[in-house]
């Protein structure tokens, strides 16, 4: 285990304009898998800190970004973005936030950009869902109290389209989530794990020091 949290602040823009802001946590070793995060709504990167911290720790590196109208990333052209005011399709404009993530993180020389984790939450979940039904370098995703219909992301239609390893967590008390959880996990033809806590928790509040051990364990073992 190295102790060194190394954080970096940085900014990219995307195709359509908007500037993000990321924390990229580098990695501490050369040629290393790479997590990237994606947060709810409402929440920002910070809320992947402390998990992304264990990724480094663990080797690997992670950029946890401000998805647009969130955050650090709320200029576009000039314009200020607001995710309150969004509608679906400017929620699912965020695709482009994650493309141009990828083309940040190829230009660094410690990543290996062919092996990807996507881990979100909530509508994060199925924005990394998407990406992951479109990127073969995305090797797993691990999906935090994903909805069947995000704002129009439609996971039941992109699920089949992943062939890697999946998993899914969701609370029981937070039924819509628990429930699409339940039926996605029947859906993806790779290795899917399930896990349904007590509870009524959403997205990275579910988060605890034995969850992220849990799931970073499991993908640490197939990145």
């Amino acid at each position: 285990m190295m102790e060194n949290v190394i954080m970096e602040k940085i900014t990219y823009k995307t195709r359509d304009g908007v500037t993000i802001t990321g924390n990229y946590f580098k990695p501490q070793k050369k040629w290393a898998p790479v997590f990237l995060l994606l947060h709810m709504m409402p929440a920002t990167k910070e809320s992947w800190n402390e998990f992304a911290s264990i990724i480094q720790k663990n080797g690997y590196a992670a950029l946890a970004i401000d998805m647009r109208g969130h955050g650090e990333s709320t200029d576009m052209n000039g314009n200020r973005l607001d995710y309150k005011e969004f509608k679906d399709e400017e929620h699912r404009n965020s695709m482009n936030d994650i493309a141009s993530a990828k083309e940040f993180l190829a230009g660094q020389s410690d990543v290996d950009i062919s092996r990807i984790a996507i881990v979100g939450a909530s509508i994060g979940a199925n924005l990394a869902l998407w990406q992951a039904s479109i990127d073969k370098d995305v090797r797993l995703i691990m999906l935090l109290s994903p909805g069947l219909n995000y704002r129009g992301i439609l996971a039941e239609e992109l699920a089949p389209k992943f062939k890697g390893d999946v998993y899914i967590l969701a609370s029981e008390g937070d039924t819509k989530a628990a429930e699409g959880s339940r039926k996605l996990a029947t859906i993806f033809p790779g290795e899917t794990k399930l896990e349904i806590l007590k509870g009524d928790l959403h997205g990275t509040n579910m988060l605890n020091p034995e969850i992220m051990n849990d799931l970073l364990k499991w993908a640490f073992e197939r990145i």
